[in-house]
């Protein structure tokens, strides 16, 4: 049964609305989605969807979409006047979603039958590099991600855009510190490697195929002292004219070589 919403007193409107300004789309165990991709992504990946939001003058364009929730989902028909103060884009497609927040372990990130690769993102403040780096990572094969604290949050409405749907599939966990991420390293015997511009090991002479974790720092200080003193400096070779790259291209770049050196050693080439 659909329930419609007609003023901006609501409660669930009052949620959502305050989850948009703040830029944080995760609030109480819940995460918002803009967009029909990311809905169908979680419902692809099994995250419970609790509540649907349609601007009353677009449901008919769901209503396939809104037929694949399940029973128990609210579905809530939204006044455009109302619905329109709900978005954080000037181009909404009219559908928003309440899904549970993911909730990773430490085991989640050491899956048996492969060895961990873990990318450690220490600073990093641009939303959209930080989704970018998490779609990377899933496409590549990493095992999991650990976000030190100060880190941009995964659930800012442009890194879940631009994590494609990843945020549900791969293991996060945020807010750690330099010391606890050191330490599960170490338990967990993982060889730790941080990216650097210059006068690191050359991605193309590093073996990458053992139990590994991979730092990248922010965009302007890059790695912590803490990640530098502990890991092995790891360069890509770039052209001389070239100083650096985009800390999304980076780990890009080291990540498809990680994937290639891995997929050489089980095919026996």
């Amino acid at each position: 049964m659909r329930r419609k919403i007609e003023g901006q007193h609501h409660p669930l409107v009052k949620t959502v609305r305050r989850m948009v300004r703040s830029g944080e789309l995760a609030e109480d165990g819940f995460v918002l989605l803009e967009t029909v991709r990311l809905i169908e992504d979680a419902l692809a990946s099994g995250v419970e969807i609790t509540s649907v939001l349609v601007n009353s003058r677009a449901v008919g364009r769901f209503n396939r979409l809104l037929e694949r929730l399940p029973v128990e989902t609210a579905v809530y028909e939204v006044a455009a006047k109302v619905f329109e103060t709900l978005v954080t884009t000037e181009t909404s497609q009219g559908i928003l979603a309440l899904a549970a927040e993911p909730r990773w372990q430490e085991e989640d990130l050491f899956p048996s039958g492969r060895p961990p690769l873990i990318l450690v993102l220490a600073g990093l403040q641009d939303p959209g590099n930080l989704g970018t780096v998490l779609r990377a990572a899933e496409a590549f094969g990493a095992t999991g991600v650990l976000l030190t604290q100060g880190t941009v949050s995964p659930y800012n409405a442009k890194a879940i855009r631009a994590t494609a749907g990843a945020l549900f599939r791969l293991p996060v966990l945020r807010g750690l510190s330099v010391a606890t991420i050191l330490a599960l390293l170490r338990r967990r015997k993982v060889k730790l490697l941080t990216s650097v511009v210059a006068a690191g090991t050359s991605l193309s002479k590093a073996n990458l195929t053992g139990p590994i974790a991979v730092v990248f720092g922010s965009e302007g200080a890059g790695a912590p002292p803490e990640f530098r003193a502990a890991g092995e400096p790891l360069t890509i070779p770039l052209a001389p004219a070239v100083e650096s790259l985009n800390v999304a291209a980076a780990a890009a770049v080291i990540l498809y070589e990680i994937a290639r050196q891995r997929k050489a050693v089980t095919s026996g080439e």
